[in-house]
């Protein structure tokens, strides 16, 4: 059954929210840009502070590009909850100035405004709710707000990973999947670099004399792509390649690199074995092959854990008469290394997202924050009491 009180309290919480929301938007904090990061950690640790969470802020190891900040709140039940959103976005400083923070008709625009600030203020409103509400039945609810998950969590993997270990679940702020969905399961990222070293000589004159680099790359691209499992979801897509700079001289190196996705671990282990193998096979003679795989996010596979979370949120959500969908990602974010780390973990629990994150078509579906900021305080209070 619908909670009256809550639903009316986040709607009365609105305005403010969207205050609050501008405020980070309208800060330039792409990845590494520590001037812009910490003026958001600032203003966040202060919102923390008000509603009564310890604070730590842990800034990145080189020291300019930002910090993480830490919020922990202690109550008196059982339950221990890690939630988690980040504060830089991909966009380049100046891409305020050029399109700032923006309501038209019901969708939120701007640098960030999806992935992932409107999910920081989110969390922040989720916890007013709790405060409001006097409501302390949970043993400890934490945040992590970390600068970094852009470049794969590089400083911060390390604090996901101790705080997994330290809470019951994560839930992972990313925004909300359209069509209102959550996240279910992400594939782990991973990178394969092949090169090809072969001899230059004259195209016109004597190409006999040459090994060409590009023809054996080609050669190479079309055994590793084999790879794929498309029965476990596994891709293999080639996205570079660079060789020659001279149209009558054969090449004597060439590069491609590839971006590899696995839903399950083993398949990039079975990749890493079974390209070697396939790199010996080659179609000219004295050319040299090299392949590696350099992993990136680990994958947040599918679990009877995250099952259990999905069915709860659903079972909230219904509460308001809405349908909330369950999907799977190819993209990775923070929740992999949750999940890699054991982690009962559920992801997409932001504001719903609109046009693509990373683009300026990014934003968020105005009257999504409603719902998922009960969603969200509903979650809290239940898994925080155990039930």
């Amino acid at each position: 059954m619908k909670d009256q009180l809550l639903y009316a309290a986040c709607e009365k919480t609105q305005q403010d929210f969207v205050a609050l929301w501008e405020r980070l938007v309208n800060i330039d904090t792409g990845t590494g840009y520590g001037e812009g990061i910490n003026q958001v950690v600032a203003i966040v640790a202060e919102q923390l502070k008000a509603l009564g969470a310890s604070i730590e802020i842990i800034p990145v190891e080189d020291a300019t590009g930002g910090s993480h900040v830490v919020g922990t709140f202690e109550g008196q039940g059982k339950g221990k909850i890690l939630a988690m959103a980040h504060m830089d976005t991909v966009f380049p400083v100046g891409t305020v100035a050029k399109r700032p923070f923006r309501i038209q008709d019901d969708w939120v625009y701007g640098p960030g405004v999806s992935d992932c600030k409107g999910s920081i203020v989110l969390f922040l409103s989720a916890m007013k709710q709790l405060k409001n509400l006097k409501y302390h039945d949970y043993g400890k609810i934490t945040c992590l707000f970390n600068c970094d998950e852009e470049t794969t969590s590089p400083h911060s993997r390390h604090i996901i990973k101790k705080l997994a270990h330290e809470h019951d679940y994560v839930l992972c702020m990313e925004s909300g999947q359209v069509g209102d969905g959550v996240v279910m399961w992400r594939k782990g990222s991973a990178q394969m670099q092949l090169e090809v070293f072969g001899k230059t000589s004259h195209a016109g004159s004597n190409p006999e004399n040459g090994r060409n680099a590009i023809m054996e790359i080609l050669h190479q691209i079309q055994q590793l792509s084999t790879l794929e499992n498309p029965e476990k979801l596994t891709t293999l897509n080639f996205t570079t390649i660079k060789s020659g700079d001279r149209v009558n001289v054969i090449p004597d190196y060439a590069m491609a690199q590839a971006d590899i996705r696995t839903l399950y671990p083993e398949e990039l282990d079975r990749i890493e074995v079974a390209a070697e193998k396939i790199a010996e096979q080659k179609a000219i003679p004295d050319t040299t092959v090299k392949v590696s795989i350099t992993r990136g996010n680990p994958p947040f596979s599918k679990n009877p854990g995250t099952d259990d979370l999905v069915r709860l949120a659903q079972e909230i959500y219904s509460e308001l008469g809405k349908k909330l969908i369950a999907v799977g990602a190819g993209g990775a974010s923070d929740a992999n290394w949750a999940a890699s780390a054991g982690a009962i973990a559920i992801d997409g629990l932001g504001p719903v997202k609109g046009g693509k994150n990373h683009t300026e078509h990014e934003c968020t579906k105005l009257d999504s924050v409603v719902p998922r900021m009960y969603l969200l305080t509903k979650m809290l209070m239940r898994l925080g009491a155990g039930k």
